[in-house]
């Protein structure tokens, strides 16, 4: 098994938890990794296609999960205590977010791109971010830990992340993302430049 730091570090992040729901589990490596190290007692594999959820059986055997070939959080009957969403699209997310069950759970999102656009579908559909982490493995990964709850957030919050600014790791993304920009901007237009220009103040206020 590829060794993956993000793959591990979610892993890593369902201690505590009984019941794992992994909506997109593709090949189920972050519950076996659970499963192995003892964090978690049961889980639930979904995934919408047929190749990648026969793999997670094979890589899942013998641990009590229960598969299922669905859409997000549809056809999932069983309550679970953790639902895991992790790398797809943050559009996507929200999308599988709009049929998020109103029993307590909490959600670990890990999207691969526009994190703003999940944090702004997160304060405006009553979801609380309580926790942020930073990984690194080729690329920066954010993960999202939210609650059902309310929160408002500054525009800055949106991109800078309300508790990942608080993090010193947080300092080595942030200049990376100024990169990034400082190299789209040159052949911006007009009004994209001005939006390039804010989103780079709103980097170097982290």
């Amino acid at each position: 098994m590829a060794k993956s730091k993000r793959i591990e570090f979610l892993a890593e992040l369902t201690k505590d938890y009984h019941h794992v729901l992994d909506i997109g589990t593709d090949h189920g490596l972050v519950l076996r990794i659970a499963f192995e190290k003892g964090y978690i007692e049961k889980a639930i594999a979904s995934d919408l296609r047929e190749k990648p959820l026969k793999q997670a059986e094979k890589n899942l055997k013998n641990y009590p999960v229960s598969l299922i070939k669905t859409d997000g959080f549809l056809n999932v009957k069983e309550t679970f205590d953790l639902a895991i969403i992790a790398g797809m699209g943050s559009y996507l997310i929200c999308d599988i977010l709009d049929n998020a069950p109103k029993h307590d759970t909490t959600y670990l999102l890990q999207p691969n791109d526009k994190i703003d656009i999940l944090r702004t579908y997160l304060m405006k559909h009553h979801f609380k971010i309580v926790d942020e982490y930073l990984v690194f493995d080729k690329f920066y990964y954010v993960i999202i830990k939210a609650i059902r709850g309310k929160m408002e957030l500054s525009e800055s919050d949106l991109y800078l992340g309300p508790i990942l600014k608080t993090k010193p790791e947080s300092k080595a993304y942030y200049q990376h993302k100024i990169k990034q920009i400082e190299k789209i901007i040159i052949k911006a237009d007009l009004k994209r430049k001005e939006e390039l220009e804010n989103l780079l103040n709103i980097y170097k206020l982290g």
